[in-house]
């Protein structure tokens, strides 16, 4: 009986070894691009808000048509308007709200510290 239970454990011992090594695969970080001011921030205001009746001609004194001008106005202005936010005056005035992804963008853009790129 104490041969069989000595054979029982060092079956367990020898099965329950495993020769290979399973560790956890690596998973190397995704670099993340800032957002381009130039190429995906500055589209979004030329074609939302720099029309011949808007920010394009400094309505409300204020003008979206270069990176210097755009960040003249403060963040939470600029986020309160584009979100349409209760207090803050909806914008594009007297249109659709921005889709989310111009928003994301914008907030992205913003979040990532403004950069002129």
């Amino acid at each position: 009986m104490k041969n069989f239970i000595g054979l029982f454990i060092c079956g367990l011992l020898v099965f329950s070894c495993n020769k290979e090594s399973k560790s956890e695969p690596i998973i190397e970080p995704v670099p993340v691009t800032a957002i381009s001011f130039s190429l995906a921030v500055q589209p979004i205001f030329n074609t939302s808000c720099n029309g011949g009746y808007c920010h394009g001609v400094g309505a409300d004194g204020k003008y979206f048509n270069t990176y210097s001008n755009v960040t003249a106005v403060p963040t939470a202005t600029l986020l309160g308007a584009i979100n349409h936010s209760a207090g803050f005056e909806a914008m594009p005035k007297s249109q659709a709200k921005l889709s989310q992804g111009k928003i994301d963008t914008i907030t992205t853009w913003i979040n990532e510290g403004s950069l002129d790129n």
